[in-house]
């Protein structure tokens, strides 16, 4: 038996270093160990192909991550020129950790058509549409990662008033064919346009790229202070509403293979299904929009509604029937739609009524009366009503 397993063993051994030997000279190698290759005495390195000819795929799935890691926002939104100051930057970090905000939405393509950072994207590049007041991006996204703040990237679409200037053909126009202007002579770029579509989700894309969890598009409609009656969209072929909710549907898969929500920016009259002629005039349609959006964003500020609106005669000094009212309308369009909703409340004060601790209270507690547990309060000014706000999530 002694004899039968040695001879075992040196079989097995003698089969190893054959089947051994036989691989190392078909990939190249010298053979038996310490032989040399059949072509040369040093093995000629092996080249890879470079990272253009292949693609690798994520080890984890970015969209069901982005998914279970889900946190309800409460946030702020902040400007780029805030964002690029460390003493204002400085504040706001503080108001987070010591209140329930727990985001920041950060200009990073502003309402005149500026990308506010460094971005890779060509067409911006081109046409000197890089304003780059925020200095280190990345440096900015992982310095609120580290407050557990979320960074949110404002991208403003169709007011564009530079990429208009710039680029003509992209431009909604007058029937002379000039670029149309509003009343405050800004313009337009044509949300029928293709290239337009395609430059605002490279703008997304990169934004995506450097660390924001989030991308809100705003302005995402068409013109409404101007004389519209006399605007002319070149390439026309579908309603307005119907091509903002294809705008959306072209960016959001894009954007969810990179692990981030897309929410949209609408006019809080929008919601109310008796405004069915103004949502049309700019497009957006808040069913359609949900469609093609993971969280729809209600302006329900109630400086901007008229007297009257949901039978109050002045909103303004109403805010918590005015936000309560809006938000069950919001409750209901976006029922069944699969989108979450998130309103933008008012910290500014407008039109002759002073806005405090009582009136942003008032806010967030009607739409947490409707079951929103997210919000975001706007305040071009960054001086946000810090007693308004709760200590903790309790």
């Amino acid at each position: 038996m002694a004899v039968l397993g040695f001879l075992g063993a040196v079989f097995f051994a003698g089969g190893f270093f054959l089947l051994w030997s036989l691989g190392s000279w078909l990939v190249g190698g010298g053979g038996f160990p310490g032989g040399a290759s059949p072509s040369a005495a040093v093995a000629a390195p092996v080249l890879v192909a470079s990272g253009d000819d292949f693609t690798v795929s994520p080890l984890i799935d970015l969209r069901a991550f982005r998914d279970l890691s889900y946190v309800p926002v409460k946030g702020i939104y902040m400007t780029s020129y805030g964002a690029a100051s460390n003493e204002r930057l400085t504040d706001m970090i503080k108001l987070a950790d010591d209140t329930e905000i727990n985001a920041f939405v950060i200009d990073v393509k502003d309402d005149l058509g500026y990308v506010t950072y460094k971005a890779d994207i060509q067409l911006a590049k081109d046409e000197g549409l890089i304003d780059a007041r925020i200095k280190d991006i990345d440096a900015l996204t992982a310095k609120l990662r580290q407050h557990n703040i979320i960074p949110i990237a404002r991208v403003v679409c169709f007011k564009d008033t530079k990429l208009a200037e710039k680029r003509p053909d992209m431009a909604v126009k007058w029937k002379n064919g000039s670029n149309w202007t509003d009343f405050n002579g800004l313009s337009y770029t044509n949300p029928y346009n293709r290239e337009v579509w395609e430059y605002l989700v490279q703008v997304a894309e990169d934004a995506a790229r450097h660390g924001f969890r989030e991308i809100q598009f705003d302005y995402v409609r068409f013109p409404s202070d101007g004389k519209i009656s006399d605007a002319v969209y070149p390439g026309r072929n579908s309603s307005k509403e119907d091509a903002i909710a294809a705008f959306l549907a072209v960016a959001r898969p894009r954007l969810e293979k990179l692990g981030v929500w897309v929410s949209a920016d609408v006019f809080g009259i929008t919601v109310n299904p008796a405004a069915g002629k103004d949502s049309a005039t700019i497009g957006q349609n808040v069913e359609k929009i949900s469609k093609n959006a993971d969280i729809v964003c209600p302006m329900v500020y109630p400086s901007h509604y008229d007297n009257g609106s949901y039978g109050i005669d002045n909103p303004n000094k109403d805010p918590y029937n005015t936000v309560l009212k809006a938000m069950a309308d919001t409750r209901l369009r976006l029922a069944g739609t699969g989108a979450m909703g998130r309103p933008w409340l008012q910290d500014f004060s407008l039109r002759g009524v002073t806005y405090g601790v009582q009136e942003v209270k008032e806010q967030i507690k009607a739409a947490e009366e409707q079951g929103f547990n997210e919000w975001l309060l706007w305040d071009p000014a960054l001086k946000y009503t810090e007693k308004a706000l709760r200590r903790d999530d309790s």
